[in-house]
C-alpha cells in the first residue's frame, strides 16, 4: 500500500478509489431511501384509496337507513339495512366488487345502555330495571364457587353506577362499589368519572371489568339456557367482545324540568341478540330467547317472506307474562331505533381500510327527509 503514496499517481489512485467508494456507498444509499420514499408513498395511496371507497360504503349504508325510515316505522331483522346479502347486492350494483368491499349496520340501541344504569345526569339514583338487565346478564360469567371467583353482578353494577353518579360525596355503593379514592390508588392513578360514558372502551377503566370478562371458557354458565343462547349466537363465544353487548348511546332527546339529561335504557327486542334477549326476560325464562328469535326469523316455505309482523307487543304470542312482568317489559323495550353502527371494510392493493361510524337517523325539520348524520367516525 506505502508504494501507492510514492508519486502523485499513486495519492491520485487511492484518492480515486476513496472517492468512488464513497459515491457508490452514498448512491446505494440514496436509493434505498428513495426506494423507502416509493414504497411508502405507494402505500399511502393505497390506504388513501381505500379509506375512500370505505367512506363510500358508509354513505350507501346511510342512504338506506333513511330510505328505511320513510318506509316504515319499526326497525327489525327483517329489513334489508340488517341483511348481510342484500347490503351485498347493494354495493354489487353499485359497481364495487363485494370481495373488495364489505359494510355491515348494528343497531345501537339493541344494546345495553350503560349510562341507562341511573335515572338521570346529573344524579345518582339506580333504575332498578336496568339494575335487573345487568344482573341477568353478568351472572352465568361469573363462577358460583367463591373460592375461584370472588367477583358478582352486584359488584358491577356498584362499580359502574359510582362511576356513572354525581353528587354523591363520593359515598361507595355497597361493600363493593369503587369510587375515586380507589382508582386513585391504581398504577396510574385516575379520577373516577361521575358522570356519563363517552367511548364503550372507558368501560375497562371501571373496577371489576376486563377484555376477558366476556370470554365463555372462563365462566360457570349455571344457567342451561344460557349456555344454548351463547352456542346459538352468530359469533363464536369467545368473540364476544364489551361492544356487541353494551352502547353509550340512547341519550332521550326530551328534555327533563330540572334540565338535566337521561338515557332511555329501551331495548330493541326486534334486532337483539341472544345474549341480551336473555337479560331483558324475566330470571327463568331465558331459555325463550331462542323463540322469540325463530319467531321473528321464521320465513315462508319459498324463504323468501318473513311469516311474522314484528309489531308492538309480538312477543306476548310467545310468552307469557305476570301483570308486574308485563309493565316491566314494556319499559324495557321499544320497536323502533335511531343510531345505528355502520362498519364499512375496503380492500385496495392489498391495503385494508376497516371505518366505523356510529350515525343518528332524524327527520329533517325543514324538507320533512330522513336523514343519517355522524356522530362519530373512527379506524379499526
Amino acid at each position: 500500500m506505502s508504494r501507492f503514496f510514492c508519486n502523485e499517481r499513486g495519492v491520485a489512485l487511492v484518492v480515486t478509489i476513496a472517492v468512488v467508494a464513497i459515491l457508490v456507498a452514498a448512491g446505494l444509499q440514496l436509493g434505498k431511501v428513495t426506494g423507502d420514499a416509493v414504497l411508502m408513498t405507494m402505500v399511502e395511496k393505497d390506504q388513501f384509496q381505500a379509506r375512500q371507497l370505505a367512506i363510500s360504503g358508509i354513505e350507501l349504508a346511510r342512504v338506506i337507513l333513511a330510505e328505511d325510515a320513510a318506509m316504515n316505522a319499526i326497525d327489525s331483522v327483517q329489513e334489508a339495512w340488517a341483511d348481510p346479502n342484500k347490503l351485498a347486492l347493494a354495493l354489487s350494483v353499485l359497481g364495487r366488487e363485494t370481495e373488495n368491499m364489505s359494510v355491515k349496520i348494528t343497531d345501537e340501541l339493541s344494546k345495553i345502555q350503560v349510562n341507562a344504569l341511573i335515572r338521570q345526569f346529573p344524579g345518582n339514583q339506580v333504575n332498578p330495571d336496568q339494575a335487573g338487565v345487568w344482573e341477568n346478564f353478568f351472572r352465568p360469567f361469573f363462577s358460583s364457587d367463591k373460592a375461584l371467583d370472588d367477583r358478582d353482578p352486584a359488584m358491577i353494577i356498584n362499580s359502574v353506577k359510582d362511576w356513572l353518579d354525581a353528587e354523591d360525596d363520593d359515598a361507595i355503593s355497597g361493600l363493593s362499589g369503587a369510587e375515586s379514592d380507589y382508582y386513585q390508588g391504581l398504577e396510574p392513578p385516575y379520577a373516577c368519572a361521575n358522570g356519563p360514558f363517552n367511548h364503550i372502551d372507558e368501560l375497562l377503566s371501571v373496577q371489576g371489568i376486563s377484555k376477558d370478562i366476556l370470554e365463555k371458557d372462563q365462566t360457570d354458565l349455571s344457567v342451561p339456557a344460557l349456555d344454548q343462547a351463547f352456542d346459538n349466537m352468530d359469533a363464536a363465544p369467545e368473540s364476544i367482545t364489551l361492544s356487541d353487548v353494551f352502547t353509550v348511546y340512547g341519550l332521550d332527546d326530551r328534555s327533563l324540568q330540572d334540565s338535566g339529561f337521561r338515557y332511555s335504557g329501551q331495548i330493541n327486542i326486534n334486532t337483539a341478540d341472544m345474549a341480551v334477549l336473555s337479560a331483558i326476560l324475566p330470571e327463568g325464562m331465558e331459555g325463550l330467547a331462542q323463540e322469540l328469535i325463530d319467531f321473528r326469523e321464521q320465513k315462508s316455505d319459498d324463504e323468501e317472506t318473513f311469516v311474522n309482523q314484528l309489531g308492538r307487543g309480538w312477543y306476548k304470542k310467545i310468552i307469557g307474562l305476570s301483570p308486574k312482568e308485563q309493565q316491566r317489559m314494556d319499559r324495557l323495550v321499544r320497536y323502533t331505533s335511531d343510531t345505528f353502527k355502520i362498519e364499512s371494510t375496503a380492500l385496495h392493493n392489498n391495503t385494508s381500510v376497516t371505518l366505523c361510524a356510529f350515525v343518528k337517523r332524524e327527520k329533517d325539520s325543514t324538507s320533512g327527509k330522513w336523514q343519517c348524520r355522524i356522530i362519530q367516525m373512527e379506524r379499526q
